[in-house]
């Protein structure tokens, strides 16, 4: 069968004209849709929920008041009691715990008026490794010391050499109660420093106090009750 050239002519033409319609529909569809599928793309949006957990302190344990056994006002002798503490804190940065005296001497009589003089250091600032006693004619005289659970958390002032000194620079704890002998003081004295945080449990420390009566003191002390009042105070570092 043969087509006349005008047939074909007009079968070209609705042939170029279809697709034209074709490609004019495909781009029409593809306008309306773009948006569509803009609208369905994923967008994020990141924040941050922050809480502050801040520094704490407290005692777990405090010190408890101490009764030493009599000592006669002549004759002399000498008397000693304890007590223990646990300090906790939170703090990345540890604590320091120091104790400082209500009066100077720290020691005073109640009724009368005497006083206990301080232990005397035989090197100022520097506690003495043994308690040095006086002997008879000399005064009364009244210290302390202070051990801990953990060496490293006590203030180097009492650590010691393991034999004579103390104010020993990364020393131990040797004969605890012991060794360290030093004058309370109306100046705050470290007595605990820690570098971090503490365990739950907290940080022990055992303060231990003395007084030595020679015979016939000098000055004299008239009888009565003797009395020092002290503060211990744990501060985050």
């Amino acid at each position: 069968m043969q087509y006349s050239p005008k047939a074909i002519a007009n079968a070209l033409r609705d042939a170029v004209v279809a697709t034209l319609m074709v490609s004019v529909l495909g781009y029409a569809s593809y306008l309306l849709l773009e948006p569509i599928a803009s609208f369905g793309q994923t967008a994020y949006d990141q924040f941050v929920v922050e809480q502050v957990i801040g520094s704490e302190i407290s005692f777990l344990t405090a010190a408890s008041d101490i009764a030493l056994t009599t000592i006669g006002g002549i004759t002399g002798g000498s008397s000693e009691g304890y007590t223990g503490v646990r300090v906790y804190t939170n703090d990345a940065a540890g604590f320091t715990m120091t104790i400082t005296a209500s009066n100077s001497p720290a020691m005073q009589g109640i009724a009368q008026g005497g006083t206990i003089a301080d232990y005397t250091p035989s090197t100022a600032n520097v506690p003495d490794y043994t308690f040095a006693s006086t002997t008879s004619g000399g005064q009364a005289e009244f210290g302390y010391s202070v051990s801990a659970s953990t060496t490293n958390h006590l203030a180097q002032k009492f650590l010691d050499n393991g034999s004579n000194a103390c104010n020993s620079p990364g020393g131990s704890d040797t004969n605890g109660k012991t060794s360290c002998w030093y004058n309370l003081s109306t100046t705050a004295t470290s007595t605990i420093v820690t570098t971090s945080e503490t365990a739950a449990s907290g940080a022990s420390s055992t303060l231990y106090f003395r007084v030595h009566v020679p015979p016939n003191p000098s000055p004299a002390l008239p009888e009565d009750t003797y009395r020092a009042t002290s503060t211990l105070t744990a501060t985050a570092n």
